[in-house]
């Protein structure tokens, strides 16, 4: 059963931030599948950011191509009624998290609390614009 989807666009200047959406769960469901993606994983133009991350924090002597690829990094949290439930903190842009009494490495291993719920999205860096789809299905008894 589908729970909650989204899709949207993530500008450059919301880097370092986190998005949050809440949704609710019903009391029938014994596992959530969380299919997670966006795009693109590669920055474009990624020497630019480099520059100035260097300019900012290098010590002078590194060279921007020393750093390419730069890619962006968007990860996921939850929180389900009872508070943290864990976080999927992992380099690729596309994933499936799997929450319940066997959840994905890094998510609690529980049963599913019917109630409001919260995924966050984590913004560690975005170099360009981003697209992300986020769609949470229920698996029921």
């Amino acid at each position: 059963m589908l729970i909650f989807k989204t899709t949207a666009e993530l500008k450059k200047e919301q880097s370092k931030t986190n998005i949050s959406h809440t949704f609710t769960v019903p009391g029938n469901v014994t596992a959530l599948e969380v299919d997670y993606s966006y795009t693109p994983k590669t920055v474009q133009d990624g020497e630019d950011s480099v520059k100035e991350a260097l300019a900012r924090y290098g010590e002078g002597n590194e060279s921007p191509s020393d750093f390419m690829p730069v890619s962006n990094l968007l990860t996921l949290s939850f929180d389900d009624p009872e508070g943290y439930r864990g976080a999927c903190h992992r380099q690729a842009n596309t994933q499936k998290v799997i929450i319940g009494e066997n959840s994905t490495p890094g998510i609690f291993n529980r049963k599913i609390k019917s109630g409001k719920w919260r995924v966050t999205l984590n913004a560690h860096y975005i170099g360009c614009s981003v697209n992300y789809e986020l769609i949470i299905k229920g698996v029921e008894q």
